[in-house]
């Protein structure tokens, strides 16, 4: 491809830049968002497939593998160790944008490319966020815009993720920078809760029937961000404890008075 062909191929890390800060709403520069870019970067090789030979210093798209997005590599120096300016066809942008979004809901690149290329999956997948979404969990607390996310669900079984730009569900961060629970990405962040969740009523259940060393056993591997949750957590660990304390000195008292 000549130079002028190239001339309307954007470079991509201007794209990331537009893209994060501009939709998103994320600060500049983005190298301070070190684990999002990585996170991205990785779904752009899976969805991009490309060589580079040891000894050699052009990288080129692996044309033996499927190529969701078109991108060009020119070599900025001459060693093999030389890095390559990417840039991307303007016409992918759209399907890179949605790309990002769905790792931000579905987590792995390998499960992106199932939604890009696989119908039934797609749909499989869709029945399953919006059960997590809707029946067992409350997105409270989770920086999650609803009716955004309810629109990218009911769009995406039928969207053509090359042109139809999915409504970005994230308010000002996206769950591949890791904060707080979400844990890279949203179904894992909720999975987790949920999991957290079912332990939390098996611990409330032993604790209301009276069962206070059962509760404490359930109790001790929940990790969780739950406010409730981790408040009863911490009253029934701290309850169970001073109750062992008193009854190591109740003993302490019996052998003196033997």
């Amino acid at each position: 491809m000549s130079e002028a062909d190239k001339g309307n191929w954007r470079e991509i890390s201007s794209v990331y830049e537009d893209l994060l800060c501009r939709k998103v709403g994320l600060s500049k520069p983005l190298s301070r968002h070190g684990k999002l870019l990585n996170s991205i970067k990785t779904l752009v090789s899976a969805l991009s497939p490309s060589l580079k030979h040891k000894d050699d210093v052009s990288r080129r798209p692996d044309r033996s593998k499927t190529q969701h997005l078109r991108l060009d590599y020119t070599p900025l120096g001459h060693g093999c160790d030389s890095r390559n300016r990417v840039r991307i066809h303007p016409g992918d942008v759209t399907l890179l944008w949605n790309a990002i979004l769905l790792q931000g809901i579905f987590g792995e690149p390998k499960v992106v490319i199932q939604l890009l290329e696989q119908e039934k999956m797609r749909s499989e997948l869709v029945e399953w966020a919006r059960e997590l979404f809707f029946e067992r969990q409350s997105l409270a607390g989770l920086g999650l815009l609803r009716q955004e996310l309810i629109h990218l669900l009911e769009r995406l079984p039928d969207a053509d993720l090359k042109t139809e730009e999915l409504p970005n569900p994230f308010a000002d961060a996206l769950p591949q920078m890791g904060l707080g629970h979400l844990q890279g990405n949203v179904l894992k962040g909720l999975a987790a809760q949920t999991a957290a969740l079912s332990q939390g009523d098996s611990m409330m259940a032993a604790y209301l029937s009276g069962d206070l060393e059962k509760a404490y056993q359930q109790a001790l591997p929940i990790e969780t961000d739950n406010e409730v949750l981790a408040k009863y957590r911490k009253l029934i660990i701290r309850r169970y404890e001073d109750a062992t304390s008193f009854d190591a000195l109740l003993d302490t008292f019996r052998k003196k008075d033997l």
